[in-house]
């Protein structure tokens, strides 16, 4: 057994007790090892095939290569494609205008002179290379080619099965042993359009729907049944014409779920919503909403529906329709494949299990919880205190804390709390980390100095502090205006200065404002510029504290700065 392993830009092979097999540095890609034995390698920007013991197979002459499809391998060179065997022969000349392999059909679609068709391994052409398009499936042998602006079928034997007579001829996939695959017919029947209508062919190509009978129809899913419409009302057919949903609806449609067509179906009839199964049966209907969840359900994670009704009520359903929690939720929040979810029930918050059992009293003013990596509950109770529950609903803080919210740089172990009115951070331990003193404290701010910096208010004065406490920028400042790491605006007793991250002064605090310019952040620019007011009257300055321009107008600032003026004056 051989393992792959990665370098700075080069890849190489051990064995499995770690010895060098291939050592990195020579090759600057290794594919995995196929079934025979070899390697698909690229040596000083050449690619070809070596063996495990380095021995060169298919030799490195190619500009690009691909992997082997039925024992036969497409590669590039000089901007055209042919093919080679696995003893690196080239038994296909370097000819075609496109990269393509061989299908078990025993066919590859392939261009030349900007036309189409199909030949075998042996480099005959099946299909002669005069079409204007061509289409091919993976999971079927039919094939689609195009001339003079339609389609006609063909077997993967070269004989032509139709006429050219079609617009359009619709591939879809099909999931077979886990593989995405093409398919024009094995879903159930094979969209086409002609004279611009629509209907559907069985595998023989014969007319099973006709042409016309649906104004809008879709190609067929895994279940053998499609969308189709006529007089602007929406159903769905199987592949014998029935209409298993009657044309009744003004949409039908599939839902996104995680970033992907689901496979059930979302009806609408006027200002209800009807879910229905991917075989065409209705699950849930007379909603107004819904979404996906996953909870655990007889011990086992299953997928459920969160439903919300025309009063805006929420509940949610198994995956037959059954209801499973009541529809009587002003909130609830998924479950995310965990134990427990968070709902509101008139006004209040609480946990409910699967079985809509009670988990944590529906009697608080707010629950939190992350539900992407569920850790705890924070909770803000009845009484208006927070404290947190593990996901066990275990206690981790009593309820002794004004305001609880988690540290964003630590989010599981460390949390911005509040006693006796003043701010700081403990642990999950419940240690301080940071003591209890400040009135305010930020925790994280898109624009501000990252996540190992809190700003901090502490006497109606403004700082900043690191996220163990330590003082960077003393509390002694009426404002304190963040643009980067190397300019902090600052004021106290109204006279305005800039310091750095590090609380190096880079202009003193004698001004009546300063503007920091915008343009300061043009990476073109090398040198901050400051707009400094003092003794009335305008100046330009840079980091180094040299005077680039006096007497700048008002109009200037005002001009530049319209917002910040605004207010200073």
């Amino acid at each position: 057994m051989y393992v792959r392993i990665m370098g700075k830009g080069s890849w190489g092979y051990n064995d499995e007790k770690g010895n060098v097999v291939i050592p990195l540095g020579k090759y600057k890609f290794l594919n995995p090892m196929d079934e025979k034995g070899m390697i698909l390698a690229e040596l000083r920007n050449k690619h070809g095939y070596i063996d495990i013991h380095e021995n060169i197979i298919v030799p490195f002459y190619f500009d690009d290569i691909a992997l082997f499809s039925e024992e036969l391998a497409c590669v590039k060179k000089d901007k055209k494609y042919g093919f080679v065997d696995r003893s690196g022969k080239i038994v296909i000349p370097i000819q075609f205008e496109e990269e393509t392999d061989f299908q078990k059909t025993g066919l590859a679609l392939v261009k030349k002179n900007n036309l189409y068709g199909f030949i075998n391994q042996q480099g005959k052409e099946i299909i002669p290379i005069i079409y204007q398009n061509a289409k091919e499936s993976i999971a079927d042998s039919l094939v689609c080619l195009y001339k003079k602006g339609k389609w006609a079928f063909f077997d993967s034997f070269g004989k032509q099965k139709s006429d050219f007579i079609y617009d359009e001829i619709a591939l879809t996939d099909i999931d077979i042993k886990g593989e995405n695959k093409s398919t024009f017919w094995k879903n159930g029947l094979i969209l086409v359009r002609k004279n611009n209508k629509k209907g559907y062919l069985n595998k023989e190509l014969t007319e099973m729907i006709p042409f016309g009978k649906y104004s809008t129809a879709e190609i067929f899913n895994q279940n053998r049944i499609a969308i189709v419409s006529k007089n602007n009302k929406y159903g769905i057919i199987n592949e014998f014409g029935k209409e298993i949903v009657k044309p009744e609806y003004d949409t039908i449609e599939h839902p996104e779920e995680s970033y992907h067509k689901s496979e059930i179906f979302l009806a609408k009839k006027g200002k209800n919503l009807v879910l229905i199964d991917e075989y065409g049966k209705k699950i849930y209907d007379k909603i107004k909403g819904f979404s996906f969840d996953y909870c655990r359900l007889n011990k086992k994670i299953e997928k459920i529906y969160h439903v919300q009704d025309l009063n805006g009520k929420y509940g949610a359903i198994d995956t037959k329709g059954k209801l499973i929690i009541p529809v009587v939720y002003e909130e609830f929040e998924d479950f995310g494949s965990n134990y427990n979810a968070i709902v509101k029930y008139k006004g209040k918050f609480g946990l409910i299990d699967s079985n809509n059992k009670v988990t944590y009293p529906i009697e608080n003013k707010a629950i939190y919880s992350d539900r992407r990596e569920l850790d705890y509950y924070v909770i803000k109770n009845k009484d208006g205190k927070f404290g947190i529950i593990d996901k066990n609903l275990k206690p981790i803080f009593n309820f002794d804390f004004q305001d609880l919210s988690p540290c964003i740089y630590d989010q599981k172990n460390r949390f911005i709390a509040k006693q006796n009115d003043k701010y700081g951070v403990i642990d999950r331990a419940g240690r301080i980390i940071i003591p209890f003193e400040y009135s305010e404290m930020s925790n994280w701010v898109e624009y501000g100095p990252g996540e190992n910096y809190h700003f901090v208010i502490k006497n109606n004065k403004r700082g900043l502090i690191t996220k163990e406490g330590k003082t960077i920028i003393p509390p002694i400042y009426e404002n304190l205006f963040y643009h980067n790491e190397k300019t902090i605006v600052l004021s106290k007793n109204n006279k305005y200065g800039v310091v750095n991250i590090q609380n190096k002064i880079i202009i003193p605090l004698i001004y009546d404002k300063i503007y920091a310019d915008v343009h300061y952040f043009d990476p073109q620019k090398k040198e901050a510029e400051f707009y400094v007011l003092k003794n009335g009257k305008y100046s330009i300055l840079n980091s180094k504290k040299e005077i680039i321009k006096t007497n700048v107008s008002k109009e200037e600032v005002e001009n530049n700065f319209p917002l910040e003026f605004k207010k200073h004056t």
